[in-house]
């Protein structure tokens, strides 16, 4: 369970559903979760919609079932500011959902170790977007230079990070997680984006999720490489032409 939270490091959090049971296990579950700060829920989402206007909150618990506006529905008309976690009895949503761009996608009976994982990234997203990143060193800053360098937007601020310093690129839905010795930052955008913007003689795709950059790879086994330390996954599809690029072939 994580430690304690203070207020500022609180979500705030409401959860809309047409189920009073539904609505009474995102409760439970939310008291359970210190870092969770559930101030209403709603079955009727129009009544929700009317209430979030002058209530900006963090975090939605959204059920994509609901008569009148179904959840999906929903998301569009409250608009893109909080994060969005879907709940629903039906399994064959979950790719709408992802294209929403939801932290995550529960379905009921939810059990509470499933809960708090998915809390668990909307409370990493949510970090992601403050500025809580170490400075770049002094020395980096003597490298830095508008060609070796990338301004990456993470929330509602830019970041330099020099290329020589990122380690590997880990896909989370339609965002990016740029890993480097330092820090992390997550940012809006796609495989193919970051491979264009990214010098392809030492950055290259090895899994649907992940880019690694090949003068950081420390070790190759059959399934994954190892990069500062972290395992990350090759998939079957890649491991060859991987090979011949460390090889100096590619």
């Amino acid at each position: 369970m994580p430690g304690s939270t203070t207020k500022e490091e609180q979500i705030s959090c409401i959860a809309v559903d047409d189920e009073p049971r539904a609505l009474e296990v995102i409760r439970l579950h939310a008291a359970r979760t210190p870092f969770l700060n559930l101030q209403r829920t709603f079955r009727s989402p129009v009544e929700a919609l009317a209430w979030l206007k002058d209530n900006p909150i963090g975090l939605l618990f959204l059920d994509i079932n609901m008569p009148d506006v179904s959840g999906l529905s929903f998301r569009d008309l409250a608009g893109p500011s909080m994060m969005i976690i879907f709940t629903t009895a039906y399994s064959e949503y979950a790719v709408e959902s992802y294209e929403q761009d939801a932290v995550d996608y529960l379905v009921k009976p939810i059990r509470y170790e499933r809960f708090l994982k998915a809390a668990l990234r909307a409370r990493e997203r949510q970090l992601a977007q403050r500025p809580q990143l170490q400075p770049i060193p002094a020395e980096a800053k003597e490298e830095d230079t508008l060609s070796n360098s990338l301004f990456i937007k993470s929330g509602k601020k830019h970041f330099r990070l020099l290329i020589d310093k990122i380690l590997y690129l880990e896909k989370d839905g339609n965002y990016l997680w740029f890993h480097t010795p330092e820090r992390r930052l997550i940012s809006r955008f796609s495989m193919g984006e970051a491979l264009d913007m990214l010098p392809a003689a030492q950055f290259m795709q090895v899994h649907r999720s992940f880019i690694v950059a090949l003068p950081h790879v420390e070790e190759v086994e059959v399934h994954q490489v190892k990069i500062g330390g972290h395992s990350i996954p090759v998939a079957k599809a890649y491991r060859e032409a991987l090979m011949a690029r460390l090889a100096g072939r590619g």
